[in-house]
């Protein structure tokens, strides 16, 4: 993949500095992040099951997720570009969606977000487990990884609640697409921390495979994060002594 570091001889001046702010504020957009996933996930899904918020604050949510996205990924022109226009057709897709949730917009849609969210794990990952001083934003970033990994799963099994609406008893709602996405969503986090209330119940057996595997990895990753995270900085103090 293509990266925007070159030599400073070869980049442009407007480039070069581009490229110190980025590397200035890299880890402080993982923070950023953070916090607008949990806007979104914590409050402004369920707040759109009332009246207190529309679909108008939800994307401007979104909206101010893809910048900081975008600051993250900022070295890679092929993420930058994957990523906006998998935001693009997202947005167009679910506000098309909204009064008429046809299985093909609500596939679009969630295909979409499938692979912005596969880019964001790709790059905030690199950030994350990279080298360098661990931070507190870079911890606060594999936060952000565990979170895009349940939005990643909730996208996918929305795919299959949009083909087959018995997929997952109890998620579809006919006619109104937000409602199968937060209990989708609610479904995905259930799964991942494996807590499993046991009001939705996959029933296709692809989605049920699907839901071990979200749960595998559910447990591995915070074993998997405080090892790599000890052994960076580890590694890091060795390096300067």
């Amino acid at each position: 993949m293509s990266s925007v570091r070159n030599s400073p001889e070869s980049l442009p001046n407007w480039l070069h500095r581009y490229e110190r702010w980025q590397e200035r504020w890299r880890d402080p957009m993982l923070t950023a992040l953070l916090v607008l996933l949990v806007l979104e996930i914590f409050i402004g899904l369920p707040l759109m099951r009332t009246e207190y918020i529309d679909a108008r604050v939800f994307a401007l949510v979104w909206l101010f997720m893809i910048v900081s996205a975008v600051s993250v990924a900022a070295r890679h022109w092929l993420a930058i570009a994957a990523m906006l226009l998998s935001s693009i057709v997202a947005l167009i897709a679910n506000l098309l969606r909204f009064d008429d949730p046809t299985p093909l917009m609500v596939c679009v849609g969630s295909a979409s977000v499938m692979i912005f969210m596969a880019t964001l794990i790709w790059i905030v990952g690199h950030a994350v487990f990279g080298p360098g001083r661990v931070t507190t934003h870079r911890i606060r970033g594999a936060i952000v990884l565990y979170l895009c990994i349940a939005l990643f799963f909730a996208s996918l099994f929305e795919v299959f609640v949009a083909l087959n609406p018995g997929a997952i008893s109890g998620a579809a709602v006919h006619g109104k697409y937000l409602l199968i996405g937060q209990g989708l969503v609610y479904y995905s986090f259930s799964t991942l921390t494996s807590t499993g209330y046991g009001d939705l119940i996959p029933v296709e057996p692809l989605v049920r495979s699907l839901s071990n595997l979200e749960s595998v990895i559910g447990q591995l990753y915070p074993a998997t994060l405080l090892a790599r995270i000890v052994s960076l900085e580890l590694y890091r103090r060795q390096s300067e002594k």
